[in-house]
């Protein structure tokens, strides 16, 4: 596993050098090239000795440990950890004293990606080591066969260099900004926080429905409950630790409302939609396909379905409720993304559940043979749209909404005109394959003579694939026409072709062409002739020694103009 993470290790600093060279500089200092590949593999070979050192005193300990419980010694692994120290350590010593001393002098240093990079990596690594280790060293003491020396040794280990590193990270003259670390930490600890208190929910609830109906079930045993409670406190710690301590106050920039409304708020919304879709299929199931089997042996899965929704909907209204208590802010990227993409979920299963209801409603209209499988389907079909329809219908709604608030600004947004574009595409291929497909039934039924239930049975996925795609498609087309009408169309000339009699007038025929019109351009061959009668205009003419001229006629005002051309 250590010697594994080196080729890693070596391939990304490979790849941060790259960039560095590319660039020519520092990004946060400034400095030269030179300073920037000095510091790409300063880091680089920090964090591998770091690694080097911890396998190796680990593996040192685990064996000093449990010496006496073997009969023979491991002599590969004691020979392998005796020699990951000896190289590890030393030079881990040695380039840690460096690294400070260039820390120290230099406040560039401090500030330098590649420090921020290095922390990052080690913060992130060994907190979501000892978060997996404790759960399972905790586990193992409370249900288990008791502490396993591994375990708690790594646990030990890792979590050191957690404590040091943040530590070292809290220092001033020391500590970079490690913004995307804390939103790393508060990531893991809600990540445990939510799968852990899911199954215990879950687990719980299953445990009180059994003993309330007296289901003929196997309980729960100790671990069941003990291990994923052991897990939420210690994601718990983790996620009060990085989020409610430290993330939650900080600055609300993008990557800060990314993940508030993806880890938080659609997480919580999926563990709502799959969970509560669960028990509403279940419900449906019963009452349309009439199971042989007992109401309360049916219904067994309600509760741990009703686990996951609480849990889901508690990390949905907190993060919303984050989100809205916050200071105002304008509608980012990250809020069309969110909203745009559970619409598109949200319309997806509700086209899915169309399509299956009008599918089952021509074979009833036919007389096909609708049996308990069937009637199970439709009861999906139902959950379908109960779970879709909502999504969508919310989102799309907000989105709408939005869309009339800001007028064009929502209405060409990137976000929207993608979504809006690729369900235009979308459901237009499918009404035009289902055509195809329904054609080709009807047309070969006909030609064989077979125009009955067989054909019309054979037609009726297609029908209700082209009937739910047509609607979808036309729908949309209406939205893309009503945003495209709000886009200001670009101010057009009116004049279309320019004469231009000029002595020069460069620089006048070329701002003309700019501007899209089209021009002719007459040189003037020599002076202008004005004249005010057309006696006047006739003998200018009669003078001219030149085979083009234009008259200029000023009309009312009175007057001529007489212009030789070349």
């Amino acid at each position: 596993m250590i010697f594994g993470l080196l080729p890693l290790l070596v391939l990304a600093g490979v790849v941060v050098l790259v960039v560095r060279l590319a660039s020519g500089t520092d990004e946060t200092s400034g400095e030269s090239a030179g300073v920037a590949v000095r510091r790409i593999f300063q880091y680089l070979v920090l964090l591998a000795t770091l690694v080097l050192s911890c396998a190796g005193l680990s593996g040192i300990l685990v064996e000093a440990l449990t010496a006496s419980d073997q009969v023979t010694q491991d002599t590969a692994a004691i020979a392998r950890s005796i020699s990951l120290l000896i190289v590890g350590v030393p030079a881990f010593v040695a380039l840690a004293l460096y690294t400070r001393r260039k820390l120290s002098e230099n406040p560039a240093e401090v500030r330098s990606a590649g420090w921020a990079i290095y922390l990052t990596l080690v913060l992130f690594g060994s907190l979501v080591a000892t978060v997996m280790l404790l759960i399972t060293l905790f586990g193992d003491l409370f249900v288990g066969e008791g502490i396993d020396a591994a375990v708690a040794v790594n646990a030990v280990v890792w979590g050191s260099v957690w404590g040091v590193h943040w530590w070292i990270s809290s220092i001033p003259r020391y500590a970079p900004d490690l913004w995307f670390e804390r939103i790393l930490g508060s990531f893991v600890g809600l990540s445990v926080t939510l799968v852990s208190g899911a199954i215990l929910a879950a687990t719980s609830l299953v445990v009180i429905y059994n003993a309330l109906f007296d289901v003929v079930s196997v309980g729960a045993s100790a671990e069941q409950i003990v291990r994923p409670l052991v897990a939420l406190f210690v994601g718990g710690l983790a996620w009060v630790w990085y989020w409610l301590r430290i993330a939650l106050h900080e600055e609300r920039t993008i990557l800060w409302v990314a993940y508030v409304l993806f880890a938080g708020v659609l997480s919580g919304v999926a563990m709502v939609a799959i969970a509560g879709g669960t028990v509403v299929f279940a419900i449906l199931e019963w009452i349309l396909a009439d199971p042989s089997d007992a109401a309360s042996n049916h219904f067994e899965v309600v509760p741990a379905a009703l686990g996951v929704v609480l849990v889901g909907a508690a990390t949905w209204v907190y993060h919303r409720s984050v989100l809205d208590r916050g200071p105002a802010r304008e509608r980012t990227t990250v809020d069309r993304l969110y909203e745009y993409l559970l619409a598109f979920v949200g319309l997806g299963v509700t086209a899915a559940g169309v399509v299956t209801l009008i599918t089952y409603t021509v074979w009833a209209i036919i007389g096909t043979e609708i049996t308990g499988t069937d009637r199970g389907v439709i009861a999906v079909a139902l959950t379908l749209l109960i779970v879709g329809g909502p999504l969508w219908g919310v989102y799309w709604w907000r989105a709408q909404r939005e869309r009339k608030r800001q007028g064009i600004d929502e209405a060409q947004a990137t976000t929207r005109r993608i979504y809006v574009f690729v369900v235009l595409g979308i459901s237009a291929l499918v009404a035009l394959v289902s055509l195809i497909i329904l054609l080709y039934a009807f047309i070969e039924g006909v030609l064989e003579g077979n125009v009955g239930a067989e054909m019309f049975d054979a037609m009726a996925v297609p029908f209700a694939l082209l009937v739910t795609a047509g609607a979808v498609a036309g729908y949309h087309f209406t939205v893309a026409r009503e945003d495209r009408s709000t886009t200001p169309k670009p101010a057009t000339a009116s004049v279309r072709d320019v004469i231009l009699i000029t002595g020069d007038g460069a620089e006048l025929r070329s701002a003309i062409v700019d501007a899209d019109m089209r021009v002719r351009v007459f040189p003037v061959a020599g002076p202008v002739v004005e004249v005010g009668s057309v006696a006047d205009a006739m003998a200018a003419l009669s003078g001219e020694t030149h085979q083009h001229v234009v008259v200029v006629d000023h009309g009312e005002d009175g007057g001529f103009e007489v212009i030789p051309l070349r």
